[in-house]
């Protein structure tokens, strides 16, 4: 009776050791894919910022070729209208 009582405890004991076991291995794999989702994220969000960026210097140099253009026909204009 004593070593069934023996052997009951050691087998609970042991069950709750594994299940707690693996709560917290799956725990700790929780977390690390959290942790690689936010930095993920993170990066993501600095790849938008520098596509904003190149987006807003194309858009810049696009305004400033305009402007070469605009100059360089009311010129032409400024010519033809002399002759």
């Amino acid at each position: 009776m004593k070593s069934d009582t023996i052997k009951i405890i050691l087998s609970t004991f042991t069950a709750l050791t594994g299940i707690g076991g693996s709560y917290w291995k799956m725990e700790d794999r929780v977390s690390k894919l959290e942790e690689q989702m936010d930095q993920k994220e993170s990066i993501s969000v600095i790849e938008l910022e520098i596509a904003s960026l190149r987006r807003d210097k194309e858009l810049i140099e696009l305004k400033y070729a305009m402007r070469d253009s605009l100059r360089m026909e009311m010129a032409r204009y400024k010519d033809k209208r002399r002759k």
